[in-house]
């Protein structure tokens, strides 16, 4: 226990869902490996499904890990309390099986302490066309409770936009990584949710983030394209005549910490928008030098503007 006896401790709980052969066994083992748990001194590993690999005995004893495989009919109240009380584990992580309701582990009444901390589903890409045609209720509800999702086996071939945007969509707040076949992260030009080479770049509202950032990384790949995106106005007495930011505003931790992210824009007709107008813009990228930005940077020649209005989710996400 943490603490005074009378002090609130917690357990933390690192839910790992998804279906077989989605890398649960192995997600775990490395992140085991990688000493994420290590100050934790007693840990314990809950098994809802026996996969195809199998856990290295040696690896769970050097690393404090006690190990039980759970039936469904023993996920119960009665038994989580029973392997609190025998194994007195500081932190819990569960191997869930993608097949039972994610609800299950959720509104089971927990021992004293435990708290799902962290929930993670995993989708081996290579199987996820599939899996979504057949099974896409399953796997929706695995989603919806998850903080992050990892799609792991990706090759750039496959359509992650659409991944991505399929996640979204059931929870817009999910975190999501797409890891390659070696397991390495992939960089954000090979996961992009749009297409850089139509001839007018869309910007869904959730991914205005990811634009943001990838034409500030990479604004070479960008020069003289079109783009259309939903931004709000920003005007000020400090802009010349001809320049506006059409932007979101993002919150990077905390609702004092709001920011406002967008490109210096030229348009003819300025003083036709209002200030925190939300409007459709539609502008070709280019790559200058300008004063408040004291370097260059990405500049919006602005083509189109149409009222619009705000999105569903107004502040960004990444």
């Amino acid at each position: 226990m943490y603490g005074m006896a009378d002090e609130e401790y917690q357990i933390p709980i690192f839910l790992i869902n998804g279906q077989l052969e989605s890398g649960k066994t192995r997600f775990i083992t490395e992140t085991i490996e990688m000493g994420q748990f290590d100050e934790a001194k007693k840990k314990l590993l809950i098994v809802c499904e026996e996969g195809e690999e199998e856990y290295d005995q040696k690896m769970l004893d050097e690393n404090g890990i006690d190990m039980v495989v759970l039936e469904k009919e023993e996920f119960t109240t009665e038994k989580l309390n029973e392997l609190d009380k025998k194994y007195d584990p500081w932190l819990v992580i569960v191997e869930y099986n993608g097949m039972w309701e994610p609800t299950m582990i959720f509104e089971t009444e927990k021992p004293k302490g435990w708290q799902i901390y962290q929930s993670i589903t995993l989708f081996n890409a290579a199987q996820f066309g599939v899996q979504w045609a057949n099974m896409k209720m399953i796997l929706a509800e695995t989603v919806k409770y998850a903080d992050m999702v990892i799609f792991n086996r990706c090759k750039t071939s496959m359509e992650l936009g659409s991944y991505r945007r399929s996640m979204k969509a059931l929870n817009s707040a999910i975190q999501i990584v797409f890891e390659d076949e070696k397991g390495d992260m992939m960089s954000i030009a090979e996961q992009l949710p749009y297409d850089i080479n139509t001839d007018v770049i869309e910007i869904e509202d959730d991914d205005y983030g990811i634009w943001y950032m990838d034409v500030s990384e990479r604004p070479e790949a960008y020069r003289n394209k079109t783009v259309r995106f939903k931004g709000q106005v920003l005007k000020n007495k400090y802009f010349k005549d001809k320049n506006f930011v059409p932007g979101r505003k993002v919150m990077t931790c905390c609702e004092a910490d709001m920011q406002f992210i967008g490109y210096i824009s030229f348009y003819d007709n300025i003083s036709s928008l209002e200030n925190k107008q939300w409007v459709t813009v539609t502008a070709t990228v280019k790559y200058e030098f300008q004063m408040a930005y004291k370097k260059k940077g990405p500049v919006l020649y602005v083509s189109k503007v149409e009222p619009a209005q705000p999105p569903v989710n107004e502040l960004v996400t990444f």
